[in-house]
């Protein structure tokens, strides 16, 4: 067959038509591979600066199925509270700021809010450093509260710490100073994360977690408010590592979270990452029923930042007759601008 002029020209168009299609997809499939290889589940992998999350978790020895906890026996009163910068003379300085000592009768009506509720075991926010919590210690002896067991955790870049006080030993420390928040590693959480596990004499144990976010004292308010949420979203995911190993112990998490239950960061919290880590808010009221924990008296606003959330186990083991409540004593608005909050734990 005799192909004319014209024909062989259409030939040689459509053989160049298909070269350049083959070309364009040898080059969208180069791309698309491309993306794939900087996904960023790749890219945190390649991260040099900090472990994951996953490598702060230490695994607890799972319970086998037929062995049962201790039963719940008599309460134990917790209480978590905010002291408001309460830093001594002659501590450290973590940071480059100027951390002035509280004042004697600020750090006296501390210890009369905490004698108040007498608790077995405190959680504390915004303690100095171990001076400090040397200090308050000190002056709850004073009142007649001794306790034998104690941890301030610091980290550097940051004066105000997380701590515990307890009147029963702590077993376990798996609290994390340098907490690299998920996915970020190059961004740290601003106070890491206080995690111990306290024992009774009876053999139960609580495992109890504080935190602290990022106020919202700052130039950038949203900037402020994508940090807290980052940082909820890596508590969560350490709440979900922790309880899908164990899920059966005793949990309560406390802190203050620099946002009210409603707000984006207390619901990635509240809800984890699966029904196992999921957890339920307590709601503890003053002598008047009123649930706010800090006033900010220049704008006559109340809000309710200070909050105690329990795992299933440990709403479990609370049942009905666990009671929680405030301090809402007189000398208690010289002592912090938060109130301290009290829950009984079984």
């Amino acid at each position: 067959m005799i192909r004319t002029r014209e024909q062989r020209r259409h030939g040689i168009r459509l053989l160049n038509l298909r070269v350049d299609v083959w070309l364009f997809l040898l080059v969208l499939a180069s791309s698309v591979l491309a993306l794939l290889c900087l996904s960023p589940n790749n890219l945190s992998l390649q991260v040099e600066e900090g472990p994951p999350v996953e490598a702060f978790i230490t695994p607890d020895e799972e319970l086998p199925a037929e062995q049962a906890l201790p039963p719940a026996g008599r309460p134990v009163r917790f209480l978590m509270y905010n002291v408001q910068n309460y830093f001594v003379a002659g501590e450290t300085s973590r940071s480059r700021y100027v951390s002035r000592p509280k004042s004697e009768a600020s750090r006296n009506a501390v210890a009369d809010v905490i004698a108040e509720a007498a608790p077995e075991i405190v959680g504390l926010i915004e303690i100095g450093g171990e001076k400090a919590m040397a200090d308050l210690r000190e002056r709850l002896a004073e009142r007649g509260l001794e306790y034998a067991h104690a941890y301030v955790l610091t980290r550097q870049g940051e004066d105000r710490a997380l701590g515990i006080l307890s009147q029963h030993p702590i077993v376990r420390n798996d609290s994390v100073a340098d907490m690299p928040l998920r996915g970020r590693q190059r961004r740290l959480m601003l106070r890491g994360v206080l995690d111990v596990t306290v024992e009774l004499a009876d053999g139960r144990q609580f495992r109890l977690i504080g935190a602290h976010l990022k106020s919202r004292m700052a130039t950038d308010a949203r900037a402020a408010e994508h940090l807290r949420i980052e940082e909820a979203r890596t508590l969560a995911y350490y709440l979900h590592m922790l309880l899908r190993r164990n899920p059966s112990i005793p949990l309560l998490v406390f802190g203050d979270w620099n946002d009210g239950p409603a707000d984006s960061s207390l619901s990635v919290i509240r809800s984890g990452l699966s029904d196992v880590s999921a957890l339920t808010r307590l709601k503890p009221a003053d002598s008047r029923g009123h649930e706010w924990t800090l006033h900010y008296e220049a704008e006559q606003t109340y809000y309710a930042f200070d909050q105690m959330y329990v795992n299933a186990a440990m709403r479990t083991r609370r049942g009905r007759r666990s009671r929680c409540g405030i301090v809402d004593i007189d000398s208690a608005a010289k002592a912090s601008d938060h109130r301290a909050l009290w829950c009984e734990l079984r």
